[in-house]
């Protein structure tokens, strides 16, 4: 990990004492990053409730998030689940007005649209990562997709 972040090994251990704080760093940190999102898109009106914003604003930092969804360890991590459970909220809300306004089946549950939402943005994530899609187009397809699904168009 000291390698990847362009410093030694004493360096990173005089900072975190042990993996595990190491870890919970780097989720706080994406934490962080997802809060600013959601925060600055609620703050703002969207004539899709937020869900280009959204987009736009969630690839970018998709594969921190898919580390945070991925890492069993803070399963366990009281302090993490709640900022966690409050940004989930936050994106929930965004989705929740999208539904509101017609852009979104109204019958849709909340953990299916989150867990549908999540899984658009980290494919569209890894797929800017791997060089198949532009950064700059991978919002759009990931939010016609979440949309519209990849069936024809009736």
């Amino acid at each position: 990990m000291a390698a990847a972040a362009g410093i030694g090994r004493t360096t990173l251990h005089k900072h975190y004492a042990t993996r595990d704080d190491l870890i919970r760093a780097v989720g706080h940190r994406v934490l962080d990053l997802w809060e600013q999102a959601v925060t600055e898109i609620a703050g703002a009106d969207h004539p899709d409730g937020g869900l280009r914003a959204a987009s736009v604003a969630m690839i970018p930092i998709g594969p921190q998030l898919a580390f945070l969804w991925r890492t069993p360890a803070f399963d366990h991590d009281q302090g993490m689940e709640v900022r966690w459970r409050a940004v989930e909220d936050g994106t929930l809300a965004i989705l929740k007005r999208a539904q509101d306004l017609g852009e979104i089946a109204p019958a849709v549950p909340d953990w299916w649209l989150l867990n549908t939402f999540y899984s658009v943005i980290y494919v569209a994530a890894e797929s800017v990562q791997s060089g198949h899609l532009a950064p700059l187009d991978a919002p759009g397809l990931a939010l016609s997709t979440f949309l519209h699904g990849i069936g024809p168009n009736p």
